[in-house]
């Protein structure tokens, strides 16, 4: 008998997206369309409040899910998953400075995942685009550009 060095849910087969066939996203709002209404939606306010928030923003598809850019970086990024919607803050070290005073959503890692019937508040997502672009300012600064 074979024995497996991982748990059997692991070899699950994959049920998203490109399982069923569908290509992945080439724009933002592709991927937006695609949802689910709530989800979409709520995601759609996310996105718009993180485009206020930061000057020059941009959008792109990263690693197959909407990211918003500052200064030619990977700001934050969003995503949908069957149970929560994610904001990736890409910045483990920022992610566990804000996890003691962020109390909304539940965090994974540099992950806040939430839910569409409680979005992040605008208080929040500040919070995070403050330190972010503060990151990126800083290591933009240190290689001299």
């Amino acid at each position: 008998m074979r024995v497996r060095p991982w748990p059997a849910a692991w070899s699950r087969p994959y049920r998203g997206r490109m399982a069923r066939g569908d290509a992945p996203a080439t724009s933002v709002e592709e991927y937006l369309d695609a949802l689910p209404p709530d989800d979409a939606l709520a995601l759609r306010q996310v996105r718009d409040v993180l485009l206020e928030l930061v000057p020059d923003a941009g959008q792109v598809i990263s690693y197959q899910v909407p990211c918003v850019t500052y200064r030619g970086t990977a700001l934050v990024s969003l995503s949908q998953s069957r149970n929560h919607l994610s904001l990736h803050v890409q910045d483990p070290p920022l992610a566990r400075a804000l996890a003691d005073e962020v109390t909304e959503g539940r965090w994974s890692g540099a992950t806040l995942h939430f839910t569409a019937a409680a979005p992040l508040s605008r208080a929040t997502l500040e919070r995070v685009v403050q330190g972010r672009m503060a990151a990126v300012d800083a290591r933009l600064a240190a290689r001299g550009r």
